[in-house]
């Protein structure tokens, strides 16, 4: 058995119960998603000791980008020394991942 929130408050349920029907907002409509705007940015926290890998080499990713479509992607600072949080290192064309800086 679990507790679950359900807007009469909390209430039991055991997923194993054969005939339980637990109903969401997807009995009503899909999945939304916004058509008409780009995802706007939420936050910008810290990367710590991450960097991104940029052919072959590390390059130290300065903070990570949390939008509102819950996606996040990381920025470092570009080749004019200024940091543009809308440029995602992940747009190079050479980017392979992200690794933390001490597991080199």
């Amino acid at each position: 058995m679990r507790t679950i929130n359900t807007s009469d408050g909390p209430k039991q349920y055991d997923p194993t119960r054969p005939g339980h029907t637990l109903n969401t907002s997807r009995v009503v409509e899909e999945d939304l998603t916004y058509l008409d705007e780009e995802p706007a940015i939420l936050a910008v926290v810290s990367a710590g000791d991450w960097c991104a890998e940029i052919a072959g080499e590390a390059v130290p990713v300065l903070a990570f980008v949390v939008l509102d479509d819950a996606s996040m992607y990381g920025v470092a600072v570009g080749a004019d020394g200024l940091v543009d949080l809308y440029n995602s290192v992940e747009q190079h064309p050479h980017f392979t991942g992200y690794k933390q800086a001490n597991n080199r």
